[in-house]
């Protein structure tokens, strides 16, 4: 078993914007916050369909996933990317989070 801690945030587009928006701006957010922390291990943003999207965020561990959300309440990229947003995907899902057992290349 390993310390690392995947999080999937299941989202769809906030009304009015587009996923050219969502791409911009996860793209400033990786840019600006996300390289910066060396807890986040790997990041990405996957379309499921019917506009709905998910993000997967690999964490070294739970005390990173923890540092990393208590930044994103005080950063302006971390809002202009979620602003993009709405929360779930419209069904009774959230973001959640899993401890990994065993990771392969």
């Amino acid at each position: 078993m390993t310390d690392k801690i995947t999080v999937l945030a299941p989202f769809t587009l906030a009304k009015g914007k587009t996923e050219a928006d969502l791409l911009a701006a996860s793209a400033a957010f990786q840019a600006n916050f996300v390289a910066a922390e060396p807890g986040v291990l790997r990041r990405e943003l996957v379309r499921t369909g019917d506009g709905k999207y998910i993000d997967i965020v690999q964490f070294r561990s739970a005390a990173d996933l923890e540092d990393v959300m208590e930044k994103e309440k005080t950063s302006a990229v971390c809002h202009a990317f979620f602003e993009v947003m709405e929360e779930g995907d419209g069904s009774d899902s959230c973001i959640a989070h899993y401890q990994s057992i065993a990771t392969y290349p």
